[in-house]
């Protein structure tokens, strides 16, 4: 095994490269004038230490009072040829976008905007400040939230994500207690003290909660290999990365707060589900006494009784069903579900279960950086959220990462972390990880000392993509991820080239980047590096695999879908995978490769298993999907209604052999509703093999002045959106 003296062979040089090239970059300091008044002793001391750790601190006080006046501010100190910012940090009641068409930039936010509230429908998201490239209308400020600011993203913008700096918030929560100035005061003096640590990233945590990524072992005993990829420092004989899973204890939140209390944790990775003000750790645990698996029996039943009340049925009724359904249960189990008892019972159970905003009160987080990969944990538009909470402790605790709204379960939420701990600014994490929904809370100018002596993620950041061409055979798996991004963002390196690299690769991490890049190219390499994910060893790489095989749909995909479908021995979300991903091709041809390819002396007895696997895949390719193109498409007394739910469905099934029968739809549509939806939900086919016949026709509509402005804008919102992708999205669209 490497030693960290030998992994450091080389790296000084590399250093004294950088440090002659680079030149000092600026950092915006963006505050409200109340804000600064309050605590202009504590904003200065800030700015000194940016200064101190090599950055051009330019605090923004004046003209803060509308996003407009903030981003003509940043865009103009980007620009500036002395001191280039390379990020802004928004601190205080700085305004708030709330961006509306553009829930294809998210990882899964997909709410009905015309039936929820604006305030609920639209994506806090500071895209909008950081993100130069992208074009907006504004619609108006909120009248009862003045922060909200509401913008559309406009149909001839870039339909991608590619931020130009990183960003961060320090937004103070309302803890109940104190003053948002004092709580802001308290950070800023806390922050400059972390940043004055030189803290190395040895030690890290990763916690998986109930539920998630369908409970894998499989994913998580693959992530802590992945994870000594990216700091391959800690093979070392000291414990530096360290895993908790929900069925540790029956309450395993005492155990993941003591953790994050610990001093020396420098990076919590928390995959879990979440609110604004709730971490889900736990499920109910399993009864292991009589007396708690009656309770559990009850509470089922209650559960099952409450999805059928209020259907017409009368309520005896349902309780008698129910009971019978389920086995003979007394009637009387019912009676105790409005009971104090009950409710106390359950609330109890609740608190015990997962963390709460609350749990702050007696809870002192110390981890440097904590990863909220979960929905709604970095709601930072309200008042209180979890993300914020974790920044504004007494405790260590410098930056989150975390989500303004829901969030992808599948979501690659460590991409690039490992180039964090070589001393890269953490708010490059959402920045080259981007998200629609994804920020930095706290400061996204704090960054760990490098774990290899000389070398240093942000002065090689600084550096010409000519530079990242050497870099692509570095020692480092971190590293060689950043160049293989850094080339393709450049367009310094082919699809070819990448596929090489996916083929040839030790590396988990750097497979899976050359896999996610390869995702963006239109061409036949592509489709061979999913060819060949069914025999890959990484976890995630099958998982991720399996989702562009959905995504695209190219037949030549279909035996290697087959391949995995028949495995004997698969992690349960990769199993989840083969019925998402079969859903989206002809069953028979699914079958038909089956047959082709499976040997029943392979299995133990194997033909009942060829059974099995046959009767899954015809089950996932004979889904609803196909019910609901033939509502779509040809049921003529099928509502409005009824068809633009269908449509919804398209957004997430990209049913790729139905091409055909979208696009005839959608050309002979005379309702201009329909129309407009089915327009954006075939520009979720962007990585279809499909993309062209697409793109043509949106192109068309766009241009065809007898239709309403209307479905034009919406057809060049997808037409653009599709041919983004073609020519190099950089952010969003690879994943």
């Amino acid at each position: 095994m490497k030693t960290t003296k030998y992994l450091l062979a080389g790296a000084l040089t590399i250093c004294s490269l950088l440090s002659a090239n680079a030149a000092q970059r600026g950092f915006a300091i963006v505050i409200d004038p109340q804000s600064y008044s309050q605590a202009s002793k504590e904003v200065e001391a800030y700015a000194k230490s940016i200064e101190a750790d090599g950055l051009k601190p330019i605090i923004i006080k004046k003209d803060v009072d509308t996003p407009e006046k903030i981003r003509e501010q940043l865009l103009k100190l980007y620009k500036d040829k002395k001191n280039p910012i390379e990020g802004a940090v928004f601190i205080g009641d700085i305004p708030i976008p709330m961006v509306r068409d553009a829930q294809h930039l998210t990882s899964a936010f997909k709410m009905n905007q015309a039936e929820f509230p604006w305030n609920e429908s639209s994506v806090p998201s500071d895209r909008y400040y950081d993100d130069f490239d992208l074009k907006f209308d504004y619609i108006k400020q909120d009248s009862d939230e003045p922060l909200y600011y509401y913008y559309s993203l406009r149909p001839d913008s870039p339909q991608y994500l590619a931020p130009d700096i990183y960003s961060g918030r320090i937004k103070a929560i309302d803890n109940g207690k104190d003053d948002k100035y004092q709580i802001l005061r308290n950070y800023l003096t806390k922050i400059v003290k972390l940043r004055d640590e030189g803290n190395v990233l040895n030690q890290l945590l990763f916690f998986a909660g109930h539920g998630f990524v369908s409970e894998s072992i499989v994913a998580r005993i693959d992530e802590k290999a992945a994870h000594l990829q990216n700091f391959p420092w800690m093979h070392t004989r000291r414990n530096g990365i360290e895993y908790i899973d929900h069925k540790r204890d029956k309450f395993v939140k005492n155990r993941l707060m003591t953790e994050l209390q610990r001093r020396d944790l420098d990076v919590a990775l928390l995959h879990h589900h979440g609110m604004p003000e709730i971490e889900y750790l736990n499920n109910e645990p399993d009864p292991e006494t009589p007396t708690e698996m009656v309770h559990t029996i009850k509470d089922y039943a209650n559960y099952v009784y409450r999805r059928h009340r209020g259907k017409g049925t009368p309520d005896d009724s349902i309780k008698a069903n129910v009971a019978r359904n389920l086995g003979g249960l007394p009637v009387e189990w019912f009676q105790d579900e409005e009971s104090e008892e009950h409710r106390k019972h359950d609330s109890i159970m609740e608190r015990k279960l997962n963390l709460y905003i609350e749990d702050f009160d007696d809870f002192t987080p110390n981890c440097r950086l904590v990863i909220l990969d979960a929905c709604f944990n970095g709601s930072y538009h309200l008042p209180k959220y979890i993300a914020g909470s974790y920044i504004f402790d007494d405790g260590k605790t410098a930056a989150t990462i975390a989500n303004s709204v829901n969030v992808l379960q599948d979501k690659w939420s460590d991409r690039y972390l490992g180039m964090v701990g070589l001393g890269m600014r953490v708010g490059n994490l959402p920045k080259y990880n981007t998200y629609l929904e994804s920020h930095c809370i706290g400061d996204p100018a704090f960054r760990f000392k490098s774990a290899v002596e000389g070398l240093d993620a942000n002065e090689m950041l600084n550096q010409p993509a000519s530079w990242w061409a050497d870099q692509v055979d570095s020692e480092y798996p971190a590293v060689r991820v950043m160049a293989l991004r850094q080339l393709v963002d450049n367009d310094m390196i082919d699809s070819a080239r990448l596929l090489e690299i996916y083929t040839n690769d030790p590396s988990e991490v750097v497979r899976m980047e050359a896999m996610t890049l390869l995702s963006q190219f239109d061409d036949d390499n592509f489709v061979k590096c999913l060819e060949m994910i069914p025999d890959d060893s990484y976890e995630m790489i099958q998982r991720y695999g399996l989702n562009y095989i959905a995504k695209n749909g190219d037949r030549r995909l279909i035996p290697g879908l087959v391949k995995i479908a028949k495995k004997n021995n698969t992690g349960k979300r990769i199993e989840f995978g083969v019925s998402q991903a079969a859903s989206y091709y002809p069953a028979d041809s699914l079958i038909a490769e089956l047959d082709r390819s499976f040997d029943p002396l392979d299995y133990a007895e194997g033909e009942k298993v060829k059974g099995y696997v046959a009767h899954a895949l015809d089950k996932y390719a004979n889904s609803y999907r196909l019910k609901d193109v033939e509502t779509l498409c040809h049921n003529d007394s099928a509502s409005v209604k009824a068809k633009k739910q269908a449509i919804r469905t398209f957004r997430n099934s990209t049913m790729h052999y139905k091409v055909d029968d979208l696009l005839e739809y959608v050309q002979a549509c005379q309702d201009d509703d329909v129309t407009v939806d089915l327009l954006e939900a075939l520009g979720w086919f962007r990585p279809s093999f499909r993309h062209a016949d697409i793109s043509k026709v949106a192109l068309a509509m766009s241009k065809d002045e007898k239709r309403s402005e209307r479905v034009r804008k919406e057809a060049l919102r997808t037409y653009n959106r599709i041919e983004d992708n073609r020519k190099g999205c950089k952010g969003s669209c690879c994943r």
